[in-house]
């Protein structure tokens, strides 16, 4: 059995904005771009770990588009080719510069 070797990159971005507000839209920047969310990890509430799993074709606009959102590491994309649809992994953490390295979830209480 041959085993298919996925290129990857590695992508760092960074925002000081509301933390919930930036996760939605960068899930929503992902899924418009035709990428995928194959894993992710907090950490905390300063950090955020990220699988995206994308056709290379689509790695340029998809970094542009985060490139909106975020303050994001450098890419340089002349190993990309823009005509093949081989999919690539892109690992990519994300700081939030407004947390305070707690991340606290209420949990309702519930009668009985």
């Amino acid at each position: 059995m041959l085993a298919i070797m996925l290129r990857k990159l590695n992508w760092q971005g960074y925002s000081s904005n509301d933390r919930n507000e930036i996760i939605d839209k960068v899930k929503k920047c992902i899924s418009s771009n035709d990428a995928y969310i194959m894993n992710f990890n907090m950490f905390s509430d300063l950090a955020l770990s990220l699988s995206i799993e994308i056709e290379e074709n689509k790695i340029v606009d998809l970094y542009n588009a985060l490139s909106d959102i975020l303050m994001m590491s450098d890419f340089e994309d002349e190993n990309i080719n823009p005509k093949s649809n081989k999919d690539w992994l892109i690992f990519m953490n994300i700081s939030f510069g407004s947390g305070k390295g707690e991340l606290k979830k209420e949990i309702p209480a519930v009668p009985g």
